[in-house]
């Protein structure tokens, strides 16, 4: 393994040995960076677009917990204090039956 790699720059054309760039024009070269550089740059759309989607639609909890009157975001901590519970209790119950099953 190891050995020497002969890459051609797509850009100018030189041939290099065992390099991430070129060393006439500074491409980049290596498709295992190229991989890495286009999934963190797929993953940062991904963010953005989730971002954006939760402040164009958030939901009813979360504009209650923002509203003005008292009434309204007492409820809304009410409901997400039950969901809360409700996620909890099947968690354990999840949690119980596949402990019981080993």
């Amino acid at each position: 393994m190891g050995g020497t790699v002969k890459i051609k720059c797509p850009n100018c054309g030189l041939f290099n040995t065992n390099a991430d760039y070129c060393s006439n024009c500074g491409t980049l070269l290596s498709y295992k960076k190229r991989r890495e550089l286009a999934h963190k740059e797929e993953q940062q759309k991904q963010k953005a677009r989730k971002d954006a989607e939760k402040k164009a639609s958030p939901s009813w909890i979360e504009t209650g917990k923002k509203s003005k009157y008292l009434i309204v975001r007492l409820g809304a901590q009410f409901f997400n204090g039950i969901v809360i519970a409700v996620m909890a209790i099947g968690a354990f119950f999840a949690w119980l039956f596949t402990f019981l099953a080993a």
